[in-house]
């Protein structure tokens, strides 16, 4: 055969191998899988939105709290925590004295207590805030109509046992609106000179016991739910001002007409 006839025959096919290859591979189509699907569905496994949790109940500590109880007097024992203070003023005597868990009618007589109220107009109630309000300080004179018990007393010039009470000795105390009267409901504490060399003699006004510890010169001062003035010691009440507490002795006195 004439050798350049096959060298040109071995030349075509070459380029048409080459030819078809060429085609083979541009009929290749990309991935489906490198193409963005449109239509893919959202997984089921995928949490609603925040804004679809349902709303909150509200907090129980919105509404508002109760207020404290504050407890009925029964017995004639029992204090007035709801009293007003201008109701302490005046003179009042014994009828009963409260010890060792029983009520005692006083001897006629016996004692007499006289409360006054002296008027502070412009006392700083709330030193933070700077509030003034107009407040009642308290003065009490606790005498003897016994001779016995005076000349006792008058042995060392002593003519009555003498108290005072501050405002700020109203654990029930609330301040208002300044300028406006400071609210004095309720007990206090009142502090006695000369009670603690004599006690208050409570064998002779009453015939209670003598054993009983009289000499305390802090003592409860305030009203029971009859409106009888109430003076007498109590640990709990004045270590929980406010609250009740059992006396280890209460006089009773009533209102002088």
């Amino acid at each position: 055969m004439n050798m350049k006839k096959i060298l040109s025959s071995g030349l075509a096919l070459s380029l048409s191998l080459m030819m078809l290859a060429g085609c083979a591979n541009d009929t290749t189509s990309p991935s489906e899988s490198t193409q963005p699907s449109a239509s893919t569905p959202v997984s089921s496994d995928v949490q609603p939105s925040e804004s679809t949790t349902p709303a909150a109940e509200p907090s129980e500590s919105t509404e508002p709290s109760e207020s404290v109880d504050v407890p009925t007097p029964v017995e004639p024992t029992d204090l007035d925590y709801t009293s007003d203070v201008t109701a302490l003023e005046g003179t009042w005597t014994l009828s009963q004295v409260y010890a060792d868990g029983a009520t005692t009618d006083a001897t006629a007589g016996a004692m007499s207590f006289e409360v006054s109220l002296e008027l502070d107009p412009s006392e700083l109630v709330d030193e933070a805030a700077y509030i003034h309000n107009q407040v009642y300080n308290l003065t009490g004179r606790l005498t003897f109509g016994l001779d016995a018990i005076n000349q006792t007393l008058a042995a060392d010039d002593v003519e009555e046992y003498k108290g005072s009470t501050a405002w700020s000795d109203f654990p029930q105390g609330e301040v208002v609106t300044d300028g406006d009267f400071y609210k004095q409901p309720g007990p206090a504490t009142m502090r006695f000179k000369d009670v603690d060399d004599y006690g208050l003699f409570l064998d002779q006004v009453a015939g209670v016991s003598a054993d009983i510890d009289t000499t305390e010169k802090t003592l409860i001062i305030g009203l029971n739910g009859e409106g009888q003035l109430l003076l007498g010691f109590s640990e709990e009440h004045l270590e929980r001002p406010g609250t009740e507490g059992e006396w280890v002795y209460c006089l009773i006195f009533d209102k002088a007409a």
